[in-house]
């Protein structure tokens, strides 16, 4: 589970192209042999037009403990979700306010232990090092931050899944 953020303008002609092409895949593959090759080669086409749906105009804060908002000292439900319409949007004032406390917010980067305890592995080297970690969030803070100046400088609402 996470928050899923989708930038109207980019992503609802992408999912509008691609949904249909995903699906059809989808239904291809479910007809095949499960493990046969001609399923693992459908599977490769989901995954295309998965991530073709999903290229622009999308951001993803999954809950748990690689939840960036949280490491900058904020809340999907408290801080996000009451700056929502009640369809869900951040648009205008409310948008420009959520960039701004991303933008102002101090990155705590956690412990090793604290990685621990909410169910990371952390290794002493590689992927999942301490470093690594440390870096993954800087970039998560980073790619949250540019998107919501895209869709500032796209005058575009973002749907809010929370």
């Amino acid at each position: 589970m996470g928050a899923d953020l989708y930038i109207e303008k980019l992503h609802q002609p992408l999912r509008q192209k691609y949904a249909p092409l995903f699906e059809a895949a989808v239904r291809k593959r479910d007809a095949l042999p499960p493990k046969s090759r001609k399923a693992w080669a459908t599977q490769k086409e989901v995954t295309k037009y998965y991530d073709l749906m999903y290229a622009q105009g999308y951001f993803r804060d999954s809950y748990n403990v690689s939840n960036v908002l949280g490491r900058l000292g904020l809340s999907w439900w408290v801080d996000v979700k009451p700056l929502c319409t009640p369809d869900r949007k951040l648009r205008g004032g409310q948008l420009l306010t959520f960039r701004d406390m991303v933008a102002n917010a101090k990155l705590t980067l956690p412990s090793r232990e604290e990685i621990e305890k909410q169910g990371g592995t952390v290794a002493d080297m590689g992927q999942n090092s301490l470093a690594a970690w440390h870096k993954y969030f800087a970039r998560e803070q980073t790619a949250l931050l540019a998107f919501l100046n895209q869709a500032i400088e796209l005058d575009s609402a973002i749907h809010c899944s929370l």
